[in-house]
């Protein structure tokens, strides 16, 4: 495939990336829709809307509103938790169809030109980019994690209490 892409015109590689985008992001959307609805075999999408990630999608489309939806495509993993609870709450076609558009772009874009140069510098094949890119982005959460709890800590023995409440194991 590596090949095929990179002989393509830039603005042809950037079209059929943009189309990638745009059927897998309303795929993902619909099925967390169809979820929504209640389907019985998408229960595990339910489940997981309680999950710390989708919890966060939602504070974070809560916040940003439908800006949030291009926005999500700057990120990894997180992009999947924006666009299923997009998809689960069913934000309106007339907003989020041009978001997911814009974002999507914004996604091939990106994708087209810094992605394939880094994996043709590197000599790696364009499905890895996303791999390695989820791979950095996983390093510096848990470095931010890490960080979080030390500060965390420090709160405590500043004021000798707990700066968030504990929940489920706890040593005492």
């Amino acid at each position: 495939m590596k090949e095929w892409i990179n002989s393509l015109p830039i603005e042809v590689a950037l079209l059929f990336m943009w189309i990638v985008g745009i059927v897998r992001t309303s795929l993902v959307y619909w099925v967390a829709a169809l979820a929504a609805k209640g389907s019985a075999r998408l229960h595990r999408i339910r489940e997981a809307m309680e999950r710390p990630l989708y919890r966060k999608a939602r504070a974070f489309i809560n916040r940003w509103g439908v800006i949030a939806v291009p926005l999500c495509f700057l990120t990894v993993g997180f992009q999947t938790a924006v666009i299923v609870t997009t998809g689960f709450t069913r934000m309106p076609l007339r907003r989020w169809i041009p978001a997911m558009l814009v974002g999507t772009l914004m996604w091939a874009g990106i994708y087209t030109t810094i992605g394939f140069a880094i994996l043709a510098a590197l000599g790696l094949e364009p499905w890895m980019f996303p791999v390695a890119l989820a791979f950095v982005v996983a390093g510096a959460v848990v470095i931010s994690a890490v960080r979080e709890k030390r500060l965390d800590r420090a709160a405590e023995n500043l004021d000798g209490t707990d700066a968030l409440p504990r929940t489920g194991t706890q040593r005492g």
